[in-house]
């Protein structure tokens, strides 16, 4: 895991949230926190600097090492989040799915295009997101695609960190059959690829199969019930997270959550030519 989070601001309350759970994680994990506003013009950087400080004064006490910075930007935030990645390998974004002023629309723009920009992972914090302490286990969404299944090495990375155990989790509708790749239906699926982590990684992992018609609200509502720390997808194809503006079932990770979701996008732009979507559950 990342010994560094960066958590992009720009003065909502919702962005804060971003960086109340940056700090918590970071209590668990020993993380620096870099929150980092954007400036577009030289004058603009003190005052967004004192900003920055009185923000902070606002949140708890913590032990956790806070690190505040103002980009200046020529094109984009995006653009300043990414020079920050470059300069801090390994680091890992957190930010809010909702936002002001030149950063608007977090998940929409500015997320999608550093996830364009980056291979992750990013986390985003949803509107119903609580601030935890991440001793819950982590949820990881699979419909019978690889890409899907790719998001496994990572949760099980995360989990293995955290001291917390992974739950692979398969929504099937009632009303179909299963999805084009599973072979059985039931708890098989799930069941195979939990052995199979287990196996690689000598780490207890958990499993089920849900049988809701709608996985976009069943996997939170699993993970609240599990009391999760996390909801693990990935991201794949040309757009990115641009499809969580229109309601795919990572927006609805987003959404309805009440943890926060760790995204990370494949490294498939140029073969997986016809396919935007963001992978969490069929």
């Amino acid at each position: 895991m990342s010994q560094r989070y960066i958590v992009p601001v720009d003065g909502s309350d919702a962005a804060w949230t971003a960086a109340d759970v940056a700090m918590s994680l970071a209590a668990r994990t020993g993380a620096i926190v870099q929150v980092v506003g954007v400036a577009f013009a030289p004058r603009n950087i003190a005052s967004a600097r004192t900003h920055l400080e009185e923000a902070l004064e606002t949140r708890l006490p913590s032990e956790v090492e806070v690190q505040l910075d103002v980009e200046l930007g020529d094109s984009s935030v995006a653009a300043a989040i990414e020079g920050l990645v470059e300069l801090h390998p390994g680091s890992v974004v957190i930010m809010s799915s909702h936002g002001r002023g030149r950063s608007a629309a977090l998940v929409g723009s500015v997320a999608d295009d550093i996830l364009q920009r980056t291979f992750g992972p990013i986390m985003i914090v949803g509107p119903n997101v609580t601030v935890g302490a991440f001793t819950g286990p982590i949820v990881v969404s699979v419909d019978g695609s690889p890409e899907s299944e790719a998001a496994l090495p990572l949760a099980a990375a995360w989990a293995i960190e955290l001291g917390v155990e992974p739950w692979i989790v398969h929504v099937v509708n009632p009303d179909e059959g299963p999805p084009a790749g599973i072979d059985v239906a039931d708890s098989a699926y799930p069941a195979r690829l939990a052995r199979d982590l287990e196996s690689r990684t000598r780490h207890r992992v958990g499993f089920e199969e849900l049988h809701q018609r709608h996985p976009t609200t069943a996997i939170p509502e699993f993970a609240d019930g599990l009391g999760a720390s996390l909801i693990v997808a990935s991201s794949h194809g040309r757009s990115g997270l641009s499809r969580l503006t229109v309601g795919s079932v990572t927006s609805g990770f987003v959404r309805h959550a009440v943890c926060p979701v760790l995204v990370f996008r494949l490294p498939l732009r140029e073969s997986n030519e016809g396919h935007d979507d963001v992978t969490g559950a069929a």
